[in-house]
């Protein structure tokens, strides 16, 4: 089975159309002030513009009111909200109601009891769960990989994304040690923070298909 791949916190439209062009499954928009990812609507709505029609469109999303989120959705039309600050489930659900789209949440992981218990906490009110390194002083696209051995219980029947400094070099042994089927990678495929690389999101896709 073909791994999913998302590419995260994508500025401008050269990327953009290297991401359409290889057919990459999911495409993230940051919408957080303090990211070097972060985009204004106006200029997300201008790149958009590039995509194909199989590409989902990602809404990464703070802590956000429904005005800024009602905003997003009227200009974007996104597939996914994703949810990435301290949203409850509660919150997700509300969201996913009003705005009647699906939900993307983030979960960090700390260790393998407390994976479990955040998964059974979300899995009913989400479409999809990131698993994430441990927040850093950014709640994402930090770099930085987690004990991936600690996702070897768990996680049945949910739909779930691996990220975490996930690289070209550490690609394959994630796969084969977490069995994901999916990848969620941002710092991974730049040439400096908040920079993409299409020559790496290039090598980075041909090796996850050829996994």
């Amino acid at each position: 089975m073909k791994v999913k791949i998302k590419i995260c916190g994508v500025l401008d439209h050269h990327i953009m159309s290297t991401i359409s062009d290889l057919n990459v499954d999911y495409v993230g928009l940051v919408f957080f002030e303090k990211s070097p990812r972060n985009i204004s609507i106006e200029k997300a709505k201008s790149i958009v513009k590039y995509l194909n029609n199989s590409t989902k469109i990602v809404a990464l999303t703070v802590n956000a009111t429904d005005q800024f989120l009602r905003n997003v959705v009227t200009n974007l039309s996104p597939d996914y909200i994703q949810l990435h600050g301290k949203e409850s489930p509660y919150r997700c659900c509300e969201i996913k109601r009003k705005f009647k789209t699906k939900i993307i949440k983030a979960i960090s992981a700390k260790s393998s009891k407390n994976l479990n218990f955040q998964i059974n906490k979300y899995k009913f009110v989400t479409d999809t769960i990131i698993i994430d390194s441990p927040k850093d002083h950014l709640p994402g696209g930090n770099g930085k990989t987690f004990n991936w051995k600690i996702l070897k219980k768990g996680k049945k029947n949910i739909n779930w994304l691996l990220a975490g400094g996930i690289n070209l070099s550490n690609v394959t042994k994630a796969i084969k040690i977490t069995k994901t089927k999916g990848l969620d990678i941002s710092s991974g495929v730049e040439i400096s923070k908040g920079i993409k690389s299409s020559q790496l999101i290039k090598s980075f896709v041909k090796k996850c298909r050829n996994i």
